[in-house]
């Protein structure tokens, strides 16, 4: 059977919506509760079948939009029936700007002599962030199935702006792997992992030095920043519910830590647009205040010219000839 899933998350305003998405049997995509509980987009993908069977394909699509938050869940495990040809699942992810895909379903279980290939091909603006997970069991543990499956290969590609920054590929393949040598599941039946790709992964990489600093009796993982935007986290342990529980919980720390950053660089930017005048605001006053120094040191060029004027004409002037016919009788009468 080929089905597919089709998810479109888009922002209007606070809120983001679903649209454009279709699904078709035996899957189906609905919102995980109430539609607008919350300002993300909670969604869960539904399955009317027991597992993944024999010849089966399944193609998922997911788009997240600008400024879109996108948190998608599973109903149940991951259950990959015995099978002789094997089947597949592609999923295609596109995270737009400033956008948050959070994705951590159930564990898979493949049975005895089960096939299974499933790749992960996700595209990230730089601004974007990714919060991804999986885990992969080693089979029915209580039913003795424990390692029993054919091959189950998976790779996970993501990119950030177009260059490949974190590639997971996992080959397991029970028949030719020592699966209880190091390096290899040892001693446990559960391995998960956890991949968050985001411009605050060396911020979030510091806050986890902090938070993760003993081990669990219960499993083992560590962590690591494997690239300049990117952290991953690796758990082995024996329990898948377990596993998928913490994992959840990282996740969610994530998905919070994310959001608070987010919500920072807008408080900043908010507060600079308020605090500081535009461009053509800065500049007018400078103008008048210019054009008003002008005027006045015209107008008071005008004043003392009219001023030293009035003066000259006040002044009396009289003709060079008198002056002297003046002098000359003077001179004339004291002789």
């Amino acid at each position: 059977m080929h089905s597919t899933i089709k998810v479109n998350a888009e922002r209007e305003g606070p809120l983001t919506l679903l649209k454009e998405s279709s699904h078709n049997a035996p899957y189906k995509v609905i919102h995980y509760g109430s539609r607008h509980l919350h300002e993300h987009l909670e969604l869960i993908m539904m399955s009317a079948s027991p597992g993944i069977m024999d010849g089966d394909e399944i193609d998922i699509e997911v788009n997240v939009h600008e400024n879109a938050q996108l948190k998608l869940f599973t109903q149940s495990f991951n259950r990959l029936h015995p099978m002789e040809k094997g089947a597949v699942q592609r999923t295609n992810v596109l995270v737009k700007k400033g956008g948050i895909y959070k994705f951590i379903p159930h564990p898979i279980t493949p049975f005895a002599n089960s096939i299974f290939r499933t790749v992960n091909e996700i595209q990230l603006d730089e601004t974007a962030n990714l919060i991804w997970g999986d885990i992969i069991a080693s089979g029915r543990v209580h039913s003795g199935e424990s390692f029993q499956f054919s091959r189950l290969h998976s790779i996970t590609k993501v990119y950030s702006g177009k260059k490949l920054v974190l590639y997971d590929n996992q080959l397991l393949e029970p028949g030719r792997q020592p699966f209880d040598s190091i390096l290899f599941y040892e001693r446990y039946t559960h391995q998960a992992t956890l991949m968050y790709v985001s411009p605050y992964a060396a911020e979030l990489k510091a806050e986890l030095d902090e938070i993760l600093t003993t081990q669990y009796e219960e499993f083992t993982f560590g962590f690591t920043q494997c690239a300049p935007n990117a952290v991953m986290i690796r758990a082995m342990g024996n329990e898948g519910v377990m596993l998928y529980d913490w994992l959840s919980a990282m996740g969610q720390l994530c998905w919070e830590f994310t959001v608070h950053k987010q919500e920072e660089e807008q408080a900043k930017l908010d507060a600079e647009q308020t605090t500081e005048p535009k461009a053509e605001e800065k500049t007018a006053p400078v103008a008048e205040k210019q054009t008003k120094q002008k005027t006045a040191k015209r107008a008071k060029k005008e004043a003392t010219a009219k001023s030293t004027a009035k003066k000259a004409k006040a002044i009396p002037v009289q003709p060079v000839g008198e002056e002297l016919e003046e002098e000359l009788a003077e001179a004339v009468a004291e002789k």
